[in-house]
């Protein structure tokens, strides 16, 4: 029991790696310079954590195709950074593939109490937009901020069995309802839908006043999900951008 949970939370850390790894592969291709420049190396961390769990669990055919890849990538310059552009977003080959791979193990944990979560939340949303944009699942992208809601509480529902459509908080925010609850991982979250560059300002100060100075014993996260109709505010100036007010 101890050995499946020491994996299992390997898996939890190896996720969490794996997003890092995407936020700073993105930001490198979209602002090339030095402040990203370690993507490579974080990319090539997760490689080597996912051949530590294999090696753990004695997969020696799966250690075997993870080492033959890794062996390939650190051969090649910038091996680690091949990168492919979907829908105008930067890709990871590299990263799908250590998905690829990781998704094979967590098929030996089908038993797993289903409030322990291996993947990363932040991660998953990262990777919904593909999803919830696909035409051939839905008939048109999204529309409006419901849209939005809808589509991706109902993904996150086949993850978090707990989660809550409109939660109601035990200490209410001055006109702010949240639009999703997630009590297992304690997180709170809000859709925005962005379609003119005029209204980022008015979206940074909707945050802001939902979010400022509110503690909860139930709730310790905001996730905000801001779904723009084009690319108005990279992700790194949304971050700057909140950070300065």
């Amino acid at each position: 029991m101890n050995e499946e949970l020491n994996i299992q939370e390997a898996i939890i850390s190896l996720n969490k790696s794996i997003s890092d790894a995407s936020s700073h592969f993105e930001n490198y291709i979209l602002y090339p310079g030095d402040e990203y420049n370690d993507a490579g190396w974080r990319i090539e961390t997760c490689f080597l954590k996912i051949l530590s769990i294999a090696e753990a669990l004695g997969l020696d055919e799966l250690q075997k195709m993870i080492f033959s890849e890794y062996t390939t990538l650190k051969g090649t310059r910038n091996g680690f950074l091949k990168a492919e552009v979907v829908l105008g977003e930067p890709f990871s080959e590299c990263l799908s593939r250590i998905r690829q791979f990781l998704y094979a193990i967590e098929q030996f944990f089908p038993n797993r109490n289903s409030t322990v979560i291996t993947k990363d939340v932040l991660q998953i949303l990262r990777d919904i937009h593909y999803t919830i944009t696909n035409r051939a699942l839905f008939v048109k992208v999204p529309q409006n901020e419901k849209d939005v809601h809808i589509r991706i509480e109902g993904i996150l529902k086949c993850v978090f069995p707990d989660l809550k459509h409109k939660p109601t908080l035990t200490k209410p925010i001055k006109n702010f309802e949240p639009d999703t609850g997630i009590p297992s991982i304690r997180t709170l979250i809000e859709y925005k839908f962005l379609s003119r560059p005029e209204d980022v300002k008015v979206v940074v100060d909707e945050v802001l006043a939902d979010t400022r100075g509110y503690t909860s014993r139930d709730w310790s996260h905001f996730i905000y999900v801001i779904y723009e109709t084009n690319r108005f505010r990279p992700e790194k100036e949304w971050v700057q951008l909140l950070r300065s007010s």
